[in-house]
Order: C-alpha cells, then structure tokens, then sequence
C-alpha cells in the first residue's frame, strides 16, 4: 500500500542501472518507496525499493514463483527485474507499472471486491512456496510471546480474550500438518494491494510480504480495511463473519481456522495498539475480531 508523494528523485544509480527517466510522481508506502519510469524505449515500467532499514521481505523471490506458473502470472505483477547492492540499496525491483489511481479499495460493491479477494487467494494459494522461505509458524511464535509482553505491560483485554488467542497459536505452531504446509502466502492481501492494469482488463496483485504455509491467515488483511463498508451494515460482527466466510469459501480455506486466527491477530494487535495508538483506522474492526471466541 502506497500514498503519492512530493519527491520524485529516483536514486541515480538505480535510473543509470535500467537506464530509466522519471514518469510522473512517486509513491510511499509503510516499509518502500515507487516510483513511475520510463525504459529506453518509452516502456511503462516502475521501481520499488524498499527501506534500508527494514528487513528484506522476499517479494521478489514470491513474484518469481507465481511468475512459473500460467494460472498465477496474469495475477501478480510482473516482476521483470532486479538488482542488488547498488551503493547501499539492499535490493531494487523493476516492475510492470498499474494503475495507482484504481485500487479495489475503491470498488463500489463490496461483495464484488471481496470476490476479487477471495478469486486471488484461491489462485496464489496453489503454488509451493521456494526453498528457505520462512514458515508462518514461525510468525506465529513470535507473536505468542508478543501478546505475553504486552499483556503483561497493560492488560487493556479481557484475559478470556488472550487465553483463547495463546491457545489457537499454541495449537496451530504444533501442528504437524500445518508445519508441513510449504503453499506460498501473499501475507498482505487487502483492497490496496490490488490495482487496475493500465489496459484496464484485469485486477493484479501487488506488495507482497510472503510467506509459507496456512493460507488461512491470508483473510485479515481483507476483513481489517474497508470499516466504512462494515460500520454501513448495521452490525459489524455478523458483517465481518458473512464476508470471512464468502471469501473462505471461493478460496477454499477452512473458515474455523481463519477465524481463530482473525482473532489472535486482533489481539496481538489491539495489545500493541491501544496503549500506544488507540486512534489507528485498526483498532474498530481488530476489536470486533478480538471477540471471536467461544
């Protein structure tokens, strides 16, 4: 997820690299920076660099496994390059350029988008994730013992709440099926993350954070975004279950699962952010989720 702004500089090194020009503003996002090019022959393309700071996520090692497969190329973004260690930039990214202004964010229906959603997850799902990419489980560990720190520095939740996300993590970490899982992940899969192609024919996928294994977790990202949609329901818990269970369904994923993981997460999340941020777009649906126990 992206947002426009004011500095257009592409480092020199990377446009002197795919011997590019600057085509237009660039964009911002959470852990990286896009820019709009223009190759040596007029070709829209773009370039993402993530921050120097941050830890390397495998984006393009994810992109290049869906790009093998003829029924997952058409629904990532094209990676058509990339470089590394140019003076200091841990790893730059030469892309099919999309249409930043045309997210499924801003599809009118609701129902339609999470279709979308949903029509993704299900084709991502089907490729193996490459060899050495890190394991959900292992994401799922250091959250457990998130939630005991932060827990015990503000006890901001109900303790049935916290027991019950420490047992679904619990479970699921010592999982020998689940361990096993090696599909890849997306880990990121919202309505920004989902753009229009240029030629206006089909939505594609961007950013991902990937990961192997348990494909159920892959409906957070979706259920947290769009509050708007879930506060205009009338009833944001029986909202937010329809959806789950929609996109459970066209995905094939298990939705008992998803949902005892929606829950963990929004925990995990809620610990973090209601002492420190208490205003985040997030807390809303996290605190709807984080009640998702019997």
């Amino acid at each position: 997820m992206t947002h426009p702004h004011d500095d257009t500089t592409l480092p020199p090194e990377v446009a002197e690299h795919w011997s590019v020009t600057s085509d237009g503003r660039a964009w911002r996002g959470f852990m990286s920076s896009v820019w709009a090019v223009r190759g040596p022959g007029g070709e829209a393309w773009a370039i993402k660099i993530m921050d120097a700071h941050h830890t390397p996520t495998d984006e393009g090692l994810a992109l290049r496994a869906w790009a093998g497969h003829a029924r997952t190329a058409s629904r990532v973004v094209r990676l058509l390059d990339s470089a590394g260690d140019l003076d200091g930039i841990p790893e730059a990214l030469l892309l099919q350029r999309l249409d930043a202004d045309r997210p499924l964010q801003d599809h009118p229906d609701i129902e339609a988008a999470d279709e979308e959603i949903a029509s993704a997850l299900a084709v991502l799902g089907e490729v193996e994730a490459p060899a050495g990419m890190r394991h959900m489980t292992r994401q799922l560990e250091r959250t457990a013992e998130a939630i005991r720190e932060h827990w015990a520095q503000a006890p901001v939740l109900p303790e049935r709440a916290v027991t019950a996300a420490l047992a679904t993590l619990y479970m699921l970490v010592h999982d020998p099926a689940v361990c096993a899982d090696r599909k890849l992940c997306h880990g990121d899969l919202h309505y920004k993350n989902v753009l229009r192609d240029l030629d206006d024919t089909r939505w594609v996928v961007i950013d991902p954070i990937p990961s192997a294994g348990l494909r159920e977790i892959e409906v957070i990202a979706s259920l947290r975004n769009r509050w708007e949609d879930t506060l205009a329901s009338g009833d944001p818990d029986a909202f937010l279950g329809r959806r789950l269970d929609r996109v459970c369904e066209a995905a094939a994923l298990d939705p008992s699962r998803a949902r005892a993981l929606a829950q963990a997460v929004a925990v995990d999340n809620l610990l973090w952010l209601l002492p420190r941020e208490p205003e985040s777009m997030f807390v809303q649906p996290y605190a709807v989720l984080a009640t998702w126990f019997d």
